[in-house]
């Protein structure tokens, strides 16, 4: 209930029982406080009367609720005492069911407009006993029933009366809830495997999606908060736990975290990955915010979070994912009534800004809290009760607009919302999953885990990668100490990274659509980063990310070294089962190559002829990265490929391959493969040219068929091309060259050759038409690794990997790969081969 339209407030009529609106500390009485209280035996009804009182008044409904059952079971006829019970029990919000009951018992008979809230004596209870009812039974989705005990306000009470706003929010949450209801969003919600039989909330999540952490007041596994109760609630206190995420995407026992928080612990926000936690140490009196981080034993102890002698300690605070800015929920007088948010930044100098109100559109009479800042940076969501909603805290969310300030907050619908409190909700990187705390579910009560899967909509204002870099298999001394990535096309530091507390790992969350570079650089040249200091910096690493526009919203695991010591790696691998159709480029100033070097490595003597066949070709891509060589995207090549590549690629454009076990030139070609792609052209869905023991895959429109030469028994092909020079990579089904793949590891070590091309006509990218060969190679390339990896097949181990590619000109296109049917931008293509030497 909304404290300024409380008819029971201090600020109105009723004084010492004021209803809070803010969230407060619930829990299930235990046995002991269920039982009859002889802690009032002697009081008189005066004394119960103040006693009660002042415990409402200093908002501990629980200790409040039990002192007035208890006096209401010595004066069972007074309603008084009823209605005073059932104000607590509504703010307490856990038991609808009862507090309805008590309230009717209230409203069977008469009631008064001339209310005394001071009078110990007063005989009748207040018309508002109506709305009491009706918000209950609003909370539980009785419509009617609320409207009906609505109306019964209205009949008795005058124009001017205090509680006719009160009376007009009821009927509004009604009609938005019944409206909401029955146009829900495309999002499916459920209770979360992680609770249990007393209360969870204030979740908060990584940016990855894979670890989660949250409030609970349940008995800990060992029993050592055994009899620590709170004297309110007499519930065992809050406590922080944690749960990650596994392979089959299910959570684990959650696991207590010991920080030293003697009261309620209540989790407020994290850093982006979980190594700092931001913690509310509450001891029903005083509310203290502290910070706590990860170490190789566990978390440290919890100390007072100081920021700046203008942002105070309490409340709750959260950061943006790069640190330098915050938003708080506080209660100040200057505020537009209850709880409110508002921002801070930090300046050139490490100073914290004064806090800033978010404003009149997201900050209302009532409370805004549990707010969390997405990862992209620019999405903030949060609970109010002051907003339009749906019945209690609904879910919001807004984004900061072009002039600096923040758009109107957006109600995210049922079934995220309900008609009960919800609140505290958070979302990883992708956008896609996202958890809440809510007291919908009527038979428990109290606070509850749910996760929400988006299906579809859209909540972030940018799609994001998370790039996981695991330097675990660096020396320490070979270990950097912080990272710096640059916006390529503006210069601006978009994010600065260090190494997690405990493991050897590097996340960066970036958009998608742009270019980075990415350097390693020590603590001190990290903070001058981006302050316009032009200082000589001792860069050890400095590679260049390339992120395409089709890339989907991902997590993506990578070894370090496949970054940035690419001369001496085979393929960048991926390390995620999870990763699906990306398309994801590195580039990095190419290492000087032998003359006759170029960027392929061969694989056999087939490869051999295939480089043989097109020397124009080669020359053009040599070209191309000794032109872009700070540019270009780094092929991952493990250093005995890497050697070999320029040696025989050099022999094989001054030498004739005289072994060969498929005759490869263009008259074979023609021969071969016209009749084929004629065959598939019959449907005009062909896409895949595949040999051996592959058996055809079919492609949709408006996909042309890539003529090829035969290969022989030992290998597998398959390639795809679009019309208008237009890959879509995606479309190809790897499923026969992982089969294929897998067969052939039984026999040897298979080697997977993944070739992307481009044409050499007019290019905007940044990178140029070899980017794009790049990006479509390693689309493939990633997709292909991490199915071979879910296969439970290892790179290096059980089979090897090259990444080729190639831009050259549309007039060299060979007259067999001219076929009916087919663009004439031929070289518009990736394809794979599996060859077993």
């Amino acid at each position: 209930m909304p404290t300024k339209l409380d008819p029971l407030t201090f600020l109105t009529t009723c004084g010492l029982v004021a209803a809070c609106s803010c969230p407060t500390w619930s829990a299930h009485a235990s046995p002991e406080a269920q039982s009859a209280d002889s802690t009032w035996t002697h009081y008189s009804s005066v004394e119960l009367f103040m006693e009660g009182s002042m415990l409402m008044e200093e908002e501990f409904w629980h200790e409040a609720e039990r002192v007035w059952a208890y006096a209401s079971g010595t004066r069972p006829k007074n309603r008084v005492l009823k209605y005073r019970q059932a104000v607590c029990l509504h703010n307490i919000g856990e038991d609808w069911p009862k507090t309805v009951s008590v309230l009717q018992e209230v409203v069977n008979a008469p009631l008064t407009l001339r209310y005394d809230p001071f009078n110990p004596n007063q005989k009748l209870p207040p018309l508002d006993a109506w709305l009491w009812l009706a918000s209950a039974e609003h909370r539980m989705g009785h419509f009617e029933e609320a409207r009906g005990h609505v109306d019964s306000f209205l009949a008795k009470a005058g124009e001017k009366h205090g509680s006719m706003e009160w009376a007009s929010k009821i009927l509004a949450e009604v009609r938005f809830a019944e409206r909401q209801l029955v146009a829900p969003t495309n999002a499916s919600v459920a209770p979360m495997e992680v609770n249990s039989e007393s209360n969870e909330t204030h979740p908060v999540l990584t940016a990855d999606g894979r670890t989660l952490f949250f409030s609970s007041n349940r008995g800990r596994s060992n029993g050592s908060n055994h009899g620590r109760v709170d004297p309110n609630s007499k519930a065992h206190y809050y406590d922080i736990y944690k749960t990650e995420m596994g392979p089959d995407s299910a959570w684990s026992d959650p696991e207590y975290l010991n920080i030293g928080v003697r009261h309620h612990a209540k989790v407020v926000g994290s850093d982006a990955f979980g190594q700092k936690l931001v913690v509310l140490d509450d001891d029903g009196w005083t509310h203290e915010l502290k910070t706590t981080q990860r170490w190789e034993r566990g978390w440290t102890v919890a100390e007072p979070l100081y920021l700046d002698k203008t942002i105070p300690n309490e409340g709750e605070i959260v950061f943006f994912p790069q640190k330098d800015r915050l938003i708080a929920s506080l209660k100040r007088r200057k505020g537009e009534g209850g709880f409110d948010l508002y921002e801070s930044s930090l300046d050139e100098h490490g100073r914290w800004s004064k806090l800033k109100s978010l404003g009149s559109r997201v900050n209302t009479w009532g409370d805004e809290i549990t707010p969390f800042v997405a990862a992209d940076g620019q999405t903030v969501f949060f609970a109010s009760n002051g907003l339009q909603s749906m019945g209690g805290h609904d879910i919001y969310r807004t984004t900061r607009n072009a002039a600096g300030g923040w758009t109107e907050p957006e109600h995210l619908g049922s079934p995220i919302n309900s008609v009960d409190d919800d609140m505290a909700f958070v979302i990883g990187a992708k956008g896609e999953v996202g958890y809440f705390a809510t007291r919908r579910n009527l038979t428990r009560g109290d606070l509850e885990l749910y996760e929400v899967d988006m299906n579809g909509g859209g909540v972030l204002e940018q799609e994001l990668v998370v790039l996981s870099l695991d330097a675990t298999e660096l020396e320490s001394a070979d270990q950097p100490e912080f990272l710096v990535v640059r916006d390529v096309e503006t210069g601006d530091v978009v994010q600065r990274v260090e190494k997690q507390n405990t493991d050897d790992v590097f996340n960066l969350i970036l958009p998608t659509g742009r270019d980075y570079i990415v350097e390693s650089l020590s603590e001190g040249e990290a903070e001058d980063a981006g302050t316009g200091d032009n200082a000589e910096r001792s860069t050890a690493f400095s590679r260049r990310l390339s992120l395409s526009e089709e890339l989907e919203p991902e997590v993506i695991e990578v070894p370090f070294e496949d970054v940035f010591l690419t001369e001496e790696v085979e393929g960048m691998e991926d390390g995620s089962a999870e990763v699906q159709e990306l398309a994801f480029v590195v580039t990095a100033p190419k290492p000087a190559l032998e003359v006759g070097g170029t960027d392929e490595a061969p694989l056999s003597a087939e490869s051999k002829e295939h480089a043989a066949e097109e020397p124009e070709q080669t020359e053009e891509t040599t070209d191309a990265i000794e032109d872009a060589s700070s540019s270009t995207v780094e092929e991952a090549l493990k250093e005995d490929v890497a050697v070999e590549r320029a040696e025989e690629k050099a022999e094989a454009e001054t030498e004739e391959v005289a072994d060969t076990s498929v005759d490869v030139s263009s008259e074979q070609n023609e021969d071969t493969a016209k009749p084929q792609a004629t065959e598939k052209q019959g449907d005009d869905k062909s896409a895949v040219v595949q040999r051996s023991s592959v058996e055809p895959k079919v492609e949709s429109a408006p996909i042309a068929p890539l003529a090829l030469s035969d290969v022989g028994s030992g290998q597998a092909l398959l390639a795809v091309q679009l019309y208008s020079g237009q890959v879509h990579s995606g479309r190809m089904d790897l499923t026969s060259v992982v089969d294929h793949v897998k067969n052939a590891a039984t026999q040897g070590t298979p080697v997977i050759r993944i070739e992307g091309s481009a044409s050499d006509g007019p290019s905007s990218r940044a990178g140029g038409n070899l980017e794009l060969a790049s990006s479509r190679a390693m689309d493939v390339y990633l997709r292909l690794v991490g199915s071979l990896k879910e296969a439970g097949l290892e790179q290096g181990r059980d089979y090897r990997t090259v990444v080729v590619r190639r831009v050259q000109p549309d007039g060299d296109t060979p007259a067999s790969f001219r076929g009916e049917g087919v663009h004439p931008a031929s070289f518009q293509y990736v394809r794979v081969d599996v060859d077993l030497p």
